[in-house]
């Protein structure tokens, strides 16, 4: 006979106990290993709330995923969860996707390449940490034009080549977070000439070497920018960025975060 773990804690039981789907799915998602080909038959707002329940508990695996995937799914976080190749497979039929997290994955550049046409409403994207090339910055700008959240932190093989492509072809960049890679000045000009330069509020740079003083010649082209970072960037001196702004704008920041050395 199957053992089950139910893992009910005591504050579920009483007055203030938790609805019995959301018991109902804590069970089921602690079991799921011993179900998943049920579990693929199920209705997608359950198969939703297993998958967050997963998300959380750090136990989402290739098979799971597999079986709990559904084309209406428009919300997906990897986080901890090691992304591969063969994860793309499992990836590409969910085209309704406006969010997808993948830190630290580990998904080859020619498997981003083949995963991102499939995904043309996606709006928010983390891909940090991950050891790609600029070739998934040019398939981005091509293939997923409603980006607004885009974060490309410590992927050290992106440059110039790739995020101008991204910088010129997406209009609707509010959130950009480009630390810890090779962006340099000539990046940013291409930002602040870019179709999203009207609607960019958050900017962080940190780590990014190859940047100096003189792109802060740029800033003002970012009229709503509110939240600004660039911590651990040696080329750069924090007074003359912060006086390269014009003094509205500088009332309009809610944090400014840098370093001095």
């Amino acid at each position: 006979m199957a053992k089950y773990n139910f893992d009910i804690p005591n504050e579920c039981r009483g007055p203030n106990a938790e609805s019995l789907f959301t018991l109902c799915t804590r069970v089921v998602a602690l079991n799921i290993m011993s179900h998943l080909i049920v579990a693929q038959s199920l209705p997608g707002n359950i198969k939703n709330a297993l998958i967050k329940l997963l998300e959380r508990r750090g136990l989402l695996t290739d098979p799971v995923l597999q079986s709990l995937s559904h084309v209406d799914l428009k919300s997906l976080d990897l986080t901890g969860f090691k992304a591969r190749d063969c994860t793309v497979r499992i990836l590409q039929p969910l085209t309704k996707l406006a969010s997808l997290n993948i830190p630290g994955n580990e998904i080859s550049t020619l498997g981003l390449v083949h995963l991102f046409p499939f995904l043309p409403h996606l709006e928010e994207l983390d891909v940090s940490n991950s050891k790609v090339d600029d070739e998934v910055l040019i398939c981005l700008a091509n293939s997923c034009p409603k980006l607004r959240v885009i974060i490309l932190r410590k992927c050290p093989n992106f440059t110039d080549r790739g995020f101008k492509h991204l910088a010129t072809e997406l209009y609707n960049i509010l959130v950009l977070d480009v630390g810890y890679t090779k962006v340099t000045d000539g990046g940013l000009e291409a930002l602040s000439k870019g179709p999203s330069r009207h609607k960019l509020a958050e900017l962080n740079i940190d780590g990014c070497q190859q940047l100096t003083s003189s792109c802060g010649s740029h800033l003002d082209a970012f009229p709503s920018i509110s939240v600004l970072s660039f911590n651990d960037c040696p080329l750069l001196l924090a007074n003359e960025w912060v006086q390269s702004f014009s003094c509205d704008k500088k009332k309009k920041f809610k944090n400014i975060s840098f370093t001095i050395e």
